[in-house]
């Protein structure tokens, strides 16, 4: 599914919304037993290209070079089980740089980071607010 709104774009803000549960890269990964390397699973590289087309449909801009931002997620989960947040920002985070809107994920860029968790019956999504801070 591909979120339908257009991203919010002011003052050296903007705000967009990635449609779907939000998994945690670090917690699902799969071990090659024979190379002892791992690798994420199905459904977390299923999510992350969705993502990726969700974030490219909204048009959302790059931050650009040498600019530091404060990042706000805040996830909707569509039911009560049990969730990782932490886990779930790092793999925004991953995606955010892969779709070329952060340059990096670093401390450097994303100084500070807030995290909400929200409950919304059957329509889990993230949403994201990027600040300009300098």
């Amino acid at each position: 599914m591909i979120a339908k709104n257009e991203v919010a774009n002011y003052n050296n803000s903007m705000t967009f919304t990635i449609v779907g549960e939000t998994p945690s890269k670090k917690n699902s990964r799969i071990l090659n037993t024979k190379t002892k390397r791992s690798f994420p699973n199905q459904n977390y590289v299923r999510w992350h290209g969705s993502a990726v087309t969700q974030i490219r449909l909204q048009k959302v801009p790059p931050v650009p070079i040498g600019k530091r931002v404060e990042i706000t997620f805040t996830f909707y989960h569509g039911d009560l089980k049990r969730r990782d947040s932490d886990n779930q920002t790092a793999s925004v985070l991953d995606t955010l740089t892969d779709a070329g809107i952060l340059p990096d994920d670093n401390w450097k860029v994303v100084p500070e980071k807030h995290i909400y968790d929200r409950y919304d019956k059957g329509n889990a999504r993230c949403e994201i607010k990027i600040e300009e801070i300098d």
